[in-house]
């Protein structure tokens, strides 16, 4: 038996590859799915099935070209519902993979079809539990995403008995091994662990150690963050389906001259900058958005930009293939291509530039003891806002 956990830092995101004489099986893949294929090629393996444990609303699955690409048939839990053919599995189901099993526990809370996946190994031991975004590492998932007419309430009283009775009565040593890490919104406050085990989360997981139903319910429901808007945008094109990633990076990764971006901006596109934000800052084509593929780039994409509006990229030259793989990850499919030569060739150019000056702290503090107009508008998030902020600063996240 041989296990992997696949960690994507930028979206906090896991995914795994099981695998037994020769068969494997992969748990929640992100849409770029070479990564899966090449470690399967490089083991010898064929991928059996891919297993799907709910909708998932931060990152757009690869369930469907990893599926056009083997052959294997896609898993979800009771209930699901999808506009592709999927194997929908039944609460206790097993599925055989060479010599060991994954058992289907439905878990209803987080969403309604979430399911967990029991990993029973070749001696008949209960050896791992993949959780999906029903157990993190020191959280449960948000009760809050469902696309369902139930209240966040509601979900989380379906919650507290998926794992009352599915996951607490489990043997303390089985691992557990949860879709997401630390920095995560689908929960509220993820451990920086990504792996643990169900004795160490019974003692230690603050959800876990609720007393009773309303105890639960009530701390699970409580502070819970606005969710990002791009959450129900791929929670939507995980179950109704999405274009192959390649037929998407083949329209999309196509040079663009000054004169044809300028065109673009004419015509109000987006003008996206994926370059680090001290580069941006020096100099960049007025009007244009950075986020930096140095952070977590695909997350604060889906946050900020429109999912219909058209795209051009600008971006350090060799990056170009990266930043359409990292927006496609949460659903970006319009990109129309990138300024070739990347800002060098605008800034050679006789269109105009716009640079953002920096200065420092005590500067800043001069300029509000001597300037009554000066507005300080601090962009960071609610609760950043609120561990610390500049005096008379103006908080729009």
């Amino acid at each position: 038996m041989f296990i992997k956990q696949l960690y994507t830092d930028c979206l906090s995101e896991a995914a795994y590859y099981v695998e037994s004489e020769g068969q494997a099986v992969i748990i929640d893949p992100l849409r770029d799915v070479d990564v899966y294929l090449a470690l399967a090629t490089e083991r010898g393996a064929t991928i059996k099935y891919i297993f799907e444990t709910h909708f998932h609303a931060d990152f757009v699955s690869g369930h469907l070209d990893l599926s056009r690409a083997t052959g294997a048939p896609i898993v979800y839990g009771p209930g699901t519902e999808t506009n592709f053919p999927i194997h929908l599995a039944k609460d206790g189901d097993l599925f055989k993979i060479g010599k060991v099993k994954l058992k289907v526990l439905h878990t209803p809370g987080h969403t309604l079809e979430s399911a967990c996946y029991l990993l029973i190994d070749e001696n008949e031991k209960e050896h791992a539990l993949f959780t999906g975004d029903t157990l993190f590492i020191g959280d449960v998932g948000r009760p809050d995403l469902s696309s369902g007419d139930l209240s966040r309430e509601e979900l989380a009283s379906m919650m507290y008995d998926s794992l009352d009775t599915k996951i607490k009565t489990l043997a303390d040593d089985i691992i557990v091994y949860p879709a997401h890490g630390a920095g995560s919104s689908c929960g509220k406050n993820l451990g920086p662990e990504t792996f643990s085990t169900i004795g160490e989360q019974k003692a230690s997981n603050y959800a876990l150690k609720a007393a009773n139903r309303e105890e639960f319910v009530r701390e699970v429901t409580r502070d819970l963050a606005e969710p990002p808007q791009y959450f129900p945008v791929n929670a939507r094109i995980n179950k109704e389906g999405y274009e192959n990633l390649d037929d998407v990076l083949m329209k999309s990764l196509q040079p663009l001259s000054v004169a044809e971006l300028k065109s673009f901006i004419e015509k109000d596109y987006i003008v996206l900058d994926t370059r680090k934000e001290t580069a941006f800052t020096r100099g960049f084509v007025p009007g244009s958005i950075n986020i930096g593929l140095n952070g977590r780039f695909s997350e604060w994409a889906g946050s900020l930009l429109s999912f219909t509006h058209p795209m051009a990229l600008i971006t350090e030259p060799g990056t170009e293939k990266e930043s359409l793989i990292r927006l496609a990850r949460v659903g970006f499919n319009h990109v129309k291509g990138f300024l070739a030569g990347g800002y060098e060739s605008w800034k050679n150019s006789d269109e105009p530039n716009d640079i953002i000056i920096d200065i420092d702290a005590d500067e800043l503090a001069l300029d509000i003891r001597f300037d009554e107009n000066l507005v300080i508008l601090d962009v960071r998030r609610e609760a950043e806002f609120a561990d610390g902020h500049i005096k008379g600063a103006i908080n729009i996240p």
